[in-house]
């Protein structure tokens, strides 16, 4: 019995690798957390390249407040340039297109120079990021 549930196991495991899904969560310098959901192919983004992205906001409790999806038009931005908060940038450099990945973004990594209303300056957010594009020029 031991046995049988070893090898199921590892088959889900050696399943979720070979298809691009890990659900091991990395926190960067800054402190910026991600989760890769899915795996893109093809190229890298790049600093000083244009991307397009879909993508949607929330708490850490799980309330969304913001979404970008199919079939709206991505949200496009040159990495690099201070056009997005830190946290989308420093997430979406390094994404392959078709990518999808989850962030924990804290305070000091999605700072605005406006606040709506439904936003806290210390509110640390989770976002679910797309990139649907290497914009070439």
């Amino acid at each position: 019995m031991k046995l049988a549930v070893t090898t199921i196991l590892l088959i889900i495991l050696t399943n979720s690798q070979i298809h691009g899904q890990s659900s091991k969560e990395v926190t960067t310098k800054s402190g910026l957390r991600y989760t890769v959901l899915k795996a893109g192919s093809g190229e890298v983004a790049k600093v000083g390249q244009e991307v397009a992205i879909y993508e949607s906001m929330g708490y850490l409790n799980g309330k969304q407040f913001y979404s970008i999806e199919k079939p709206a038009p991505p949200i496009k931005f040159t990495l690099g340039k201070k056009q997005v908060i830190d946290g989308v940038d420093e997430a979406v450099t390094g994404m392959k297109v078709g990518e999808i990945r989850k962030l924990i973004v804290p305070p000091p990594l999605s700072k605005r120079t406006e606040y709506p209303d439904y936003l806290s300056k210390d509110s640390t957010l989770v976002y679910k990021v797309e990139l649907v594009e290497i914009v070439k020029k």
